[in-house]
């Protein structure tokens, strides 16, 4: 199969060319680059050859999604199949400021669409298929490190932009189990509602690093939190298990829920998360253990699987043809 990721423009970002060139790469839709052995390019170059590939894949982000019906026009008679990909939680979609109309208008121009996980297949056109991004597994397990730190780290996600309740879950948790700091990870000021106040809140602030730093960094923690709000598959959970470093994290997340529902909380149920914090810090042997088995469902051999299974049962019934009348 010869595999192309295409989006608008024509030469790719600097942002882009620095998460393609990390070895080993952090999990995410990029990978699916890597576990298909395709390749990236713009739009604009693309389009003079697009009968070379299989399948283009475009990720359906308000940027990309312009590309997306002049493709549709390109490949109408060719047996090129159009993979749309929507890489972004439910809940978020309302910040796009585009027509709910229109935006079911974009999937339905796809020969295969498919989403990460079930909540946001559940809210799109009938038909999307449910794919977790690949992860390279076997080059994750093998980072380990040697820091040490008896911190409480919290994942901040760009998208709920979320401070003040896990401040205040974090502060009593250092008192109640004795960690001496807070850390919060991938902070970035903008996206956080209480930007005036979040970036002084925690003890320290890992902000967005290369991907090796960052999995040692993140490693050396004593234990990990993660209240999201929102409904995601989880990369975060994929790389913890492949490193056996256990996480109170959001029963909203499809990761945590798959490879440690012992662990797994209502993000705003404080409570039950200082009752999983303290099972956390106690012997989970037994949960990482088998963690650290069932990440293997996320490699890159059965992502490539999946992703073949159902674009085999997209091409057979119809492609975007299915989707504009039963979509």
């Amino acid at each position: 199969m010869k595999f192309l990721h295409t989006f608008i423009g024509r030469e790719i970002s600097d942002n882009v060319k620095n998460t393609l060139q990390e070895q080993p790469a952090r999990s995410g839709m990029y990978n699916w680059i890597f576990a298909l052995q395709g390749s990236i390019e713009g739009f604009w170059h693309a389009k003079e050859h697009l009968e070379d590939f299989d399948v283009i894949q475009v990720n359906m982000s308000p940027k990309d999604m312009p590309i997306i019906p002049e493709l549709n026009r390109l490949l109408k008679n060719s047996s090129t199949q159009l993979v749309l990909n929507n890489d972004y939680v439910c809940e978020y979609w309302g910040n796009f400021k585009i027509d709910p109309l229109q935006y079911e208008q974009m999937q339905r121009m796809g020969d295969m669409v498919f989403t990460t996980e079930p909540h946001q297949a559940s809210n799109m056109i009938d038909g999307t298929f449910t794919m977790p991004h690949p992860s390279n597994t076997d080059a994750l397990k093998h980072l380990g490190t040697n820091q040490q730190s008896n911190s409480l780290g919290y994942i901040f996600h760009w998208w709920a932009g979320k401070t003040q309740l896990p401040y205040m879950t974090m502060e009593r948790a250092k008192k109640k189990f004795g960690f001496e700091k807070t850390t919060m990870f991938g902070y970035n000021k903008p996206y956080d509602e209480q930007s005036e106040w979040g970036n002084v809140l925690f003890d320290d602030i890992a902000p967005l690093m290369p991907f090796p730093q960052f999995a040692q960094y993140i490693q050396g923690q004593r234990l990990l939190y993660d209240p999201n709000p929102y409904h995601t598959y989880g990369r975060n959970g994929v790389e913890l298990a492949c490193w056996k470093k256990p996480i109170v994290g959001s029963n909203r997340v499809f990761s945590y829920n798959k490879l440690f529902p012992e662990l797994t909380i209502d993000p705003y149920d404080r409570n039950d998360t200082f009752k999983k914090m303290e099972l956390a810090l106690g012997d989970v042997d037994d949960i990482m253990n088998r963690a650290y088995k069932d990440v293997e469902y996320f490699n890159y051999k059965n992502s490539v699987k999946r992703f073949k299974e159902a674009l085999e049962i997209s091409t057979a019934r119809g492609g975007s043809d299915w989707y504009m009348k039963n979509g």
